[in-house]
């Protein structure tokens, strides 16, 4: 019996390459999201550090020019913020499209695949099957030599 080929895996392989491909570019922009959160963070740190320093000045006593300095700065840092965080958000929405995209990949590739396992085990029940045959007409041509 000739040798098991599938006649998919020019396209098997592309859709690997392909699931691969998307991999690699998910697990980049999930990676821009976490340093997008990272800074998110330190800049709400810094809004809190700003504040309490302010409050601290403003207990020992201090000017307005100071005051206002201050909030000039923590209303900077809002606006910061709030930009930061409609680029993570922006971010979360391209993670999750191509998470899907991944997700789709990788159901194409497994259902390739899962065809190509069903095809091998046809292949290999007709070659058991073959060499079934074989041995038994073997048998049989050797039983009426020795007649």
């Amino acid at each position: 019996m000739k040798k098991f080929s599938f006649a998919l895996d020019k396209v098997l392989s592309y859709k690997r390459q392909y699931e691969e491909s998307v991999r690699s570019e998910h697990a980049a922009i999930l990676h821009k999201v976490n340093q997008q959160e990272e800074k998110i963070a330190r800049l709400w740190e810094e809004d809190a550090k700003t504040r309490r320093e302010m409050d601290e000045v403003k207990q020992t006593g201090c000017t307005i020019l100071q005051i206002r300095t201050y909030e000039s700065y923590l209303d900077f840092l809002q606006k910061e913020i709030a930009n930061e965080t409609r680029i993570l958000n922006l971010l979360k929405k391209r993670e999750e499209e191509k998470r899907e995209e991944l997700i789709k990949a990788k159901t194409d590739t497994k259902s390739i695949d899962k065809l190509k396992e069903k095809k091998l085990e046809e292949y290999r029940y007709e070659a058991a099957k073959e060499q079934e045959q074989l041995i038994e007409e073997f048998v049989n041509h050797e039983l009426s030599v020795a007649r």
